[in-house]
């Protein structure tokens, strides 16, 4: 235990880790806007790769041996310094900026919804933002489905805004903080993974499904919930997304087709069902049905539904935009374009792009 001595004279911003203590970890737990020592520095390889979940490769460290003397190396070199490494007694991590740290932006946020704050920021409620929050997602999804790692990265800071500052209001209304939200998903994982935190365990993937719904059912048991097999997947979802969701849970307990050719004879079936239709109330429940099992025709060829349909969305949108920014550049007039033509230049984009 320290000296109130030492605890006093320790600099500011100082943190001293033990080097064998990191040798479990897969991700830093110091913030790294804070000085960094590492007594006993140990496994250079593990090491490099430990901190570079928070530092950038061109980083320089220094290496502190018993005799004061001190040498540096960029973090990238960190693995080809073993020998180093092992005669320091203590590498030394410089921090960085504030604003590279998860509790930089905490503060950020709790400082927009202080009394000194933002007027706007201060009146948000749990619910005043939740079409917002639903926006960004779908921000973020367009980004994700065109792979495109600038928007990935910017929309990702978008909707962690909106998980911080929810953390927030409800810490300001004393019923949870961030710290809860965080402890109670990270319990929930190390549970549910049991063959990685508790007894290691080789499983497929259909496995680790299979094992997460058991999983589940025993926290439900154990927390004394009565919840139905498709309970617990949000009706606010897409309805695609839903219904795959549907299908995915139904079919762990054997609510399945034998093979994909029962799949796909029952959407014939309903293909035939709605051409024999007779009105629009008949012809839009045959509709559904052919899509929920054309959903799940997609299950079973192992494709997200939701995903490809707003890929085919996207494709599109970018024939249409194409045709579009060509009759501008022609100086015509789409809407009195003819079909022929569109068909030209959208067969254009679409050799272009293929």
């Amino acid at each position: 235990m320290m000296t109130i001595d030492q605890i006093l004279n320790t600099p500011a911003n100082t943190v001293v880790v033990e080097g064998k203590e990191l040798s479990a970890l897969e991700h830093l737990l110091v913030p790294p806007h804070l000085d960094l020592f590492i007594r006993h520095p140990q496994n250079a390889a593990h090491l490099k790769h430990l901190l570079l979940t928070e530092y950038p490769a061109d980083h320089s460290v220094e290496f502190l041996f018993a005799d004061g003397k001190a040498d540096r190396c960029c973090m990238s070199d960190l693995d080809t310094n073993e020998p180093m490494l092992k005669e320091a007694a203590a590498l030394h991590v410089p921090p960085l900026q504030p604003n590279q740290s998860f509790e930089y932006f905490q503060n950020v946020v709790a400082v927009l919804r202080s009394p000194d704050g933002c007027p706007w920021d201060r009146k948000q409620t749990h619910q005043s933002l939740r079409d917002d929050f639903l926006q960004e997602v779908y921000e973020l999804l367009e980004g994700l489905d065109r792979l495109e790692m600038g928007m990935i990265e910017e929309e990702l800071g978008d909707v962690l805004l909106h998980i911080v500052i929810q953390a927030q209001i409800a810490q300001e209304n004393q019923t949870f903080n961030m710290g809860d939200v965080v402890r109670h998903i990270s319990e929930k994982l190390i549970f549910r993974h049991e063959h990685v935190f508790g007894k290691a365990e080789s499983l497929s993937p259909d496995e680790v499904i299979t094992r997460w719904e058991q999983m589940k059912k025993l926290e439900r048991e154990k927390e004394q919930k009565s919840q139905g097999l498709l309970d617990g997947i949000s009706k606010a979802m897409p309805a695609l997304s839903m219904a795959f969701a549907y299908q995915k849970r139904a079919a762990r307990v054997g609510f399945d087709w034998d093979s994909i050719d029962g799949v796909r004879a029952k959407l014939d079936e309903e293909i035939r069902e709605f051409e024999k239709a007779d009105s629009s109330e008949s012809q839009a429940e045959e509709l559904g049905d052919m899509l929920f099992t054309l959903v799940n025709l997609a299950r079973w060829l192992k494709i997200d539904p939701e995903t490809a349909l707003r890929n085919a969305n996207l494709k599109f949108y970018d024939r249409v935009h194409y045709v579009e920014s060509k009759a501008k550049l022609l100086g015509k007039d789409l809407f009195e374009m003819p079909m022929s033509e569109k068909d030209q230049y959208w067969d254009e984009y679409k050799n272009k792009s293929a």
